[in-house]
């Protein structure tokens, strides 16, 4: 679904530039006593003036006229220190904007007018004075395919149901903006803005596939594996990754259509387990019997420490630094029915717990990537807990899956609490870290499609 990808502000600077609080007056509102200030000093000034007047005309000097004088420029500095007395706001500095992003900005501003903030957002204060609006301000990518924006936190927050103010917000882009909606929502820095973040949801990133062909997706880099136009993962720095997704939700040709082939192109070696044999695992090499995956996972258990072995042999300090030392991708696919078989045999099942935790906490300095494939992100229909930890750095989540509060809990921990949306086949969310700003919490996503 993420601010640059989702381009996300890089620095929150407030300005030095005084403002203040904006107050939009009620029938029952009272001044505010700068107001009073102010209309004293205007009442003075016209008797001053007229006063002026008259001495000029009928050559009159008195003392009083002098008294109006003074007491017209005590009123204004009466005004001025009234009108310094007000609430200031902190302003929020965004990035500059390319002319075309800027003018969109604009427009988009201009749907969060008084009514909206107060009557439908209900992110104005009500007090004697009136209402109390709150700064905003709106941030856009120069491809116009994502942005934020920023409303001013004005003793609101708290009281915000986060998902549903997600949704309000979303609606406020209905009509002629409607690609845009909120995909999270965030806190800045110092507590005094609530950041929306928006995206373009009818422009699609999915690669399309023609023909069974996927070279054209071949990334220079070999460890990078392209998953759509605006997402790639860098095994480099994330080794490892988790795809949940339902049946026929699109997760096995995401896997083993897709990502399996696309590493063989890119000279990893490749080995694709599942506890449901499916043609992937004929096609790569796999096993899919219980006691079969569980000694794969130690076999490569072996491998990973002759890896390593190598490598301090040659005085290095992981795989990257071998030049002819290849990445190794390990699918485990259906880890529910897996785990179901091990609950048989809880000999087998601590052998596997303690191979994929091995493989998961130490695999990635030599070159071993553990790419975990399940239809529930749960305890029970998951990997162990240490290799669940190692392997969420990177996760994607189709269909019902990424649409589950419970299921992105246990795998995106403090990313629960998401707008709800309705995902059709290879479609769902992803989070990534080190692939850009975008991608450091979920985001739609959507996986390369075969045409």
């Amino acid at each position: 679904m993420v601010l640059a990808g989702i381009k996300r502000i890089k620095s929150e600077r407030f300005s030095v530039v005084r403002k203040y609080r904006r107050i939009i007056k009620t029938e029952k509102s009272k001044l505010q006593p700068h107001i009073f200030g102010l209309l004293a000093f205007l009442f003075l000034f016209v008797i001053s003036i007229l006063s002026f007047v008259v001495s000029v005309v009928l050559d009159i000097k008195l003392h009083i006229f002098w008294f109006i004088y003074v007491l017209c420029f005590l009123s204004f500095i009466l005004y001025i220190i009234l009108f310094k007395r007000q609430n200031e706001v902190s302003t929020f500095e965004i990035e500059k904007m390319s002319r075309k992003a800027e003018k969109l900005s604009k427009k988009l501003l201009r749907l969060f007018d008084d009514k909206w903030l107060t009557d439908v957002l209900k992110l104005s204060n009500q007090t004697r004075y009136g209402y109390e609006m709150p700064l905003v301000y709106c941030w856009v990518s120069d491809d116009l395919l994502n942005g934020f924006i920023a409303i001013e936190n004005i003793a609101n927050y708290e009281r915000m149901n986060k998902q549903n103010y997600e949704q309000k917000i979303s609606g406020v882009f209905a009509g002629k903006y409607k690609r845009y909606a909120v995909v999270s929502s965030s806190l800045s820095v110092s507590d005094t803005y609530v950041l929306f973040y928006f995206e373009d949801m009818q422009t699609s990133q999915r690669l399309h596939v023609f023909d069974d062909k996927i070279d054209s997706f071949v990334s220079e880099n070999k460890h990078e594996i392209r998953l759509s136009k605006d997402l790639v993962w860098k095994s480099d720095e994330v080794p490892h990754l988790s795809i949940i997704a339902r049946t026929r939700s699109g997760k096995s040709v995401l896997a083993g259509r897709y990502m399996a082939r696309l590493m063989l192109l890119q000279g990893w070696q490749v080995e694709y387990n599942s506890a449901k044999r499916d043609i992937y695992v004929s096609n790569f090499n796999g096993k899919s019997e219980p006691y079969e995956i569980v000694e794969r996972a130690e076999y490569w258990c072996k491998v990973m420490l002759s890896r390593l072995d190598e490598i301090n042999l040659f005085r290095k300090e992981k795989y990257l630094d071998i030049e002819n030392m290849n990445d190794i991708a390990l699918f485990f696919d259906e880890l529910g029915n897996l785990n179901a078989e091990l609950e048989q045999d809880k000999t087998l099942k601590k052998r596997w717990e303690v191979a994929i935790n091995k493989l998961t906490a130490t695999g990635a300095s030599a070159g071993i990537h553990v790419i975990a494939i399940s239809q529930f992100g749960t305890k029970e229909g998951f990997l162990p807990s240490v290799a669940r930890v190692n392997c969420s750095d990177a996760v994607i989540m189709l269909g019902m899956a990424a649409d589950s509060a419970d299921e992105r809990r246990y795998l995106m921990p403090g990313f629960a609490d998401m707008p709800k949306r309705a995902y059709g086949k290879g479609q769902g969310v992803a989070r990534f870290l080190s692939s850009g700003k975008k991608w450091e919490e979920p985001h739609y996503f959507e996986a390369p499609w075969f045409d």
